[in-house]
């Protein structure tokens, strides 16, 4: 922990000096890692004024009081640095984990089956369907056979790449019988 300590109009003593830096101790335990503070006491007539200035990792806090007393103006101030940083731990834990990036589980495309002759109907709402991201996918131009082998090789059961022919996109999937399908859109 730094305490950078400024007096305007008052000399800091070892003992202001000592009672700021244990009071900071609860806050930088609070912010769960090491703080930067800057403390400014300033005192004017009957006027006692600290302010103070908390960085950590994840966090700028800061704070003013004025009271008559210039011991129990750091302590207030602490106080207020106490709650803001436990609201601040509060939102840190109540935020959302971002997940990493994954790579949904493909499902093998279907073969195309006869259609019913009379359309089916339910009585339940159609859900709309869900889409998962994919970084499977290369920008270098490929053959089919390429494709297929380095498909095999990664162990994916999707990959979309550019013939290296016509230069269109094409996918080649892995079908449920192991061998390779592919999906050219204009052939």
């Amino acid at each position: 922990m730094q305490v950078h300590i400024t007096g305007r109009q008052v000399a800091i003593t070892p003992a202001l000096r000592k009672f700021a830096e244990e009071k900071l101790k609860k806050v930088e335990k609070l912010l769960g890692g090491s703080i930067e503070a800057h403390v400014v006491l300033v005192v004017e007539k009957r006027r006692h004024l600290a302010e103070i200035q908390v960085k950590s990792r994840t966090a700028l806090l800061s704070g003013a009081e004025e009271t008559e007393d210039l011991y129990a103006s750091i302590g207030d101030v602490v106080e207020k640095l106490e709650r803001q940083a436990l609201k601040h731990k509060e939102k840190l834990a109540n935020r959302k984990k971002r997940g990493g990036r994954r790579i949904a589980a493909s499902l093998p495309i279907p073969e195309p089956k006869a259609k019913p002759k009379r359309p089916v109907t339910s009585d339940a709402a159609p859900r709309a369907p869900r889409i998962f991201p994919s970084d499977r996918y290369r920008l270098k131009p490929l053959s089919a056979e390429d494709a297929a082998m380095e498909l095999d090789s990664a162990g994916g059961d999707l990959l979309v790449y550019r013939d290296d022919q016509t230069y269109r996109v094409n996918v080649v999937y892995r079908r449920q019988d192991g061998n390779f399908g592919l999906v050219d859109p204009e052939f």
